[in-house]
């Protein structure tokens, strides 16, 4: 047998922690094949294509536009989306045919009934091997009902981008929230704090942010209060003051992060809406020279605050190794969206261990929005793992048995260890 086989046959029963996805608490699972089809890769993939957003957008129901969207699902053939449906219809569901509009329905039938079954969510954990999923969740949603392996975490988009999101309605939700009227900055981030407060009482460990490649600390001449003050007036705001907003209120994350011990989870990278008209499903990625230079500082002023970078770009990998490996605060996680290809993952694997050994890192997430999603997404990661791991045994990195323990660390140890699960 392969070398590769041999670790993946060891590797592929491991648990995991998922310390990233989307996944909502009280909708956990798919609970459709419908829903489970239309998952904005997939609408990604089929509008590739030829598939006409406007077309699909404009049916009624999830059931409808999944029948328009497996019209196009065969050519996609060769995604890595593709095949991970595929091998959760076979997994989960027992289905080994191939997906196509003649065999939608019987897949339907399979899986929904599948999904309708008492002890469904447990069921599926246990076949993706996870042990822990931590979401993303937003400031303002009610916590209550969570699932005892759920990890609620605090995601900060709508308080640290103020430019992506329009701080009048943040201010109104916390305001509707609260029962408090927001009359400046000192107010809001009093607010901030009180989410900060709300979610660690609920167990929370970390707390999330998607942050732009030219994402700046820099601050203009303009004070915080007086950009703040503008922007609730709805007055323009030069990038440069805005600028000096942000730095403020990372600053005041970080300084919350310190207070109440939580992980800062740092995606890097993405460009928002790069083809208009189709809301989420056309974000992209870009690189800006500058972007890990913006964190020197905070990682330099904050050593007790451990950061947890991931990063969308390949080409921003190796800079992120280099980052992690001068900073022990630092760590580096998974493979995010674009990154989270079986033959981009394999690469990434072996330079990260290359270059950092195996503390400074954590396996992989799903970034999964529902927990059938975390089957294939983790069975994919695993087999270039195994990969990985049987190409640096041959090179003589370490042994077969010492591949096996650093595969266990990635998956499970070190995110137990770096998120404090183990407290």
């Amino acid at each position: 047998m392969e070398l590769w086989r041999r670790l993946w046959e060891r590797i592929e029963p491991m648990w995991s922690v998922d310390f990233h996805s989307h996944i909502p608490i009280g909708r956990e699972s798919a609970g459709s094949m419908a829903r489970l089809l239309c998952y904005h890769y997939s609408e990604t993939d089929a509008m590739n294509a030829g598939m006409s957003y406007q077309d699909y957008i404009s049916l009624p129901t999830e059931e409808e536009r999944a029948r328009l969207l497996v019209r196009y699902f065969p050519e996609t053939i060769g995604t890595t989306t593709h095949a991970g449906l595929h091998e959760v219809a076979e997994g989960l569901f027992g289905f080994r045919k191939r997906i196509t509009p003649e065999t939608w329905d019987e897949l339907c039938e399979l899986a929904d009934e599948a999904m309708s079954k008492p002890g469904w969510k447990e069921e599926v954990l246990r076949k993706d091997r996870i042990a822990w999923v931590f979401g993303t969740n937003d400031p303002f949603e009610p916590l209550e009902g969570a699932e005892p392996w759920y990890q609620v975490c605090l995601r900060l988009d709508r308080f640290l981008l103020p430019d992506e999101h329009p701080l009048p309605s943040t201010v109104s939700a916390l305001e509707e929230l609260t029962g408090r009227e927001v009359r400046g900055l000192s107010d809001f981030l009093d607010g901030l704090e009180g989410r900060f407060r709300y979610f660690k009482e609920k167990g929370a460990v970390s707390v999330a942010v998607s942050l732009p490649p030219d994402f700046s600390l820099e601050g203009g001449p303009t004070s915080p209060d007086v950009v703040f003050r503008k922007l609730m007036d709805g007055l323009w705001v030069p990038s440069e003051e805005m600028a000096a907003l942000k730095a403020e209120l990372f600053y005041s994350v970080l300084e919350l992060c310190r207070k109440y011990g939580m992980v800062l989870q740092l995606m890097l990278g993405v460009v928002r809406k790069v083809r208009r008209g189709v809301e989420h499903r056309g974000d992209g990625l870009s690189q800006d020279p500058g972007m890990f230079r913006t964190f020197w500082e905070p990682l330099n002023l904050y050593p007790d605050v451990l950061f947890d970078f991931t990063v969308l770009s390949l080409a921003d990998q190796h800079q992120l190794c280099v980052l992690v490996k001068n900073f022990p605060n630092a760590v580096c996680s998974g493979l995010w969206w674009y990154c989270n290809t079986p033959s981009i993952a394999e690469q990434v694997v072996r330079m990260r261990l290359e270059i950092l050994g195996v503390r400074p890192q954590n396996g992989q997430n799903t970034d999964a929005y529902m927990l059938e999603q975390g089957y294939y997404k983790m069975r994919q990661y695993k087999r270039a793992l195994s990969r990985a791991l049987a190409s640096m045994v041959e090179d003589n990195f370490f042994s077969e048995e010492e591949a096996v323990e650093v595969a266990r660390k990635l998956l499970f140890e070190n995110p137990i260890r770096h998120f404090g699960l183990d407290r």
